[in-house]
């Protein structure tokens, strides 16, 4: 069972304020004000409440859906929202019993084209999404599964419990699509490494608040903590030691949780200049490279990473998928 936002995780900056906006995110609360964060394009509600019983509601597909059981990124998407709606609240005692006319039974997700289950999203990814909630069955309706992604996340922010524990949700129409194409967050792991776990806590923080894109900014003049398949000594000298570094299953965990949650992973790896960490390998330090840009970009520290782009980047497994993002 998952724990929502960041808790007590120290991140610098931009980090520290997404976490304090997944806190304040209400995906169960005592208030009936809707509280939807960022805000829809269009939220339209009523006064009239849907109880949800979580032994008696489920998220499923529409018959029509493009999208059935066979796509992880909505059967992941699935579980981890009905964790996050029922997963960490018990039913007081007393609770009252739900009228079967005012009872929220199902959520049914319909993807009207091509889903994307198996792809990566891009710059252009459709993110629109169309959310109905009425009984006893709402609808999600969304072009692709990135809409559907976004739908969920506003969906479980919709619930709320009252004094009995008992969860609701008001009827309501939402349309929704993104302002803006890229809405992203940077780490730079060269300069303050984070580990892995923390790397996914951030990548969670960012899926509450809709960001979509991962810049990361994984190696510079102070480590390079990036473990090349080709080129080892690079990290295996470069990197601040040797527990300060991401392996090739390191960095296809984290791309692949960032896409179960509709966030593509932007890597960056700075040259010519900003290198000095490239200069602690036998081979490139005979380059005699330093902190400003060569003057002949012909030299072996060019090479050695147009070399890696073109072979570890393009042709291992958990490599080339990296350098796709």
């Amino acid at each position: 069972m998952e724990q929502r936002g960041l808790g007590r995780l120290r991140l610098p900056g931009l980090l520290a304020m997404l976490a304090l906006l997944a806190a304040r995110t209400p995906r169960v609360s005592a208030s009936r004000d809707l509280n939807l964060w960022p805000l829809p394009l269009s939220v339209k509600t009523t006064p009239r409440l849907l109880y949800l019983s979580p032994g008696n509601f489920f998220f499923g597909h529409s018959p029509a859906s493009k999208a059935g059981p066979s796509c992880a990124v909505l059967q992941e998407a699935f579980r981890r929202y009905y964790d996050y709606i029922f997963g960490f609240y018990k039913w007081h005692h007393g609770y009252k019993k739900i009228p079967s006319e005012m009872e929220l039974q199902k959520l049914e997700v319909l993807v009207i084209m091509d889903p994307q289950c198996d792809s990566f999203p891009n710059i252009t990814s459709d993110e629109s999404y169309n959310l109905l909630v009425k009984g006893p069955v709402a609808t999600l309706t969304a072009n692709r599964v990135w809409g559907v992604l976004r739908g969920l996340e506003t969906f479980s922010q919709l619930i709320y419990q009252d004094s009995y524990g008992t969860f609701i949700a008001n009827e309501s129409n939402i349309v929704d699509s993104p302002r803006f194409p890229h809405r992203g967050v940077l780490i730079d792991t060269s300069r303050h490494f984070l580990p892995v776990k923390t790397i996914l806590k951030t990548l969670d923080a960012m899926a509450f608040n809709k960001f979509n894109v991962l810049h990361w900014h994984i190696v510079d003049d102070q480590s390079f903590p990036y473990q090349s398949i080709t080129f080892p000594e690079l990290s295996n000298k470069g990197s601040y030691s040797l527990s300060h570094v991401y392996t090739p299953n390191d960095v296809r965990t984290v791309i692949e949780y960032a896409r179960l949650r509709g966030i593509r992973v932007l890597p960056e790896f700075d040259s010519p200049g900003h290198t000095a960490s490239w200069g602690k390998d036998d081979v490139t330090n005979r380059a005699s490279m330093g902190h400003c840009a060569p003057r002949d970009r012909r030299t072996l520290q060019s090479l050695v990473l147009k070399a890696w782009l073109r072979t570890s980047l393009t042709q291992h497994g958990p490599e080339r998928r990296f350098c796709k993002t």
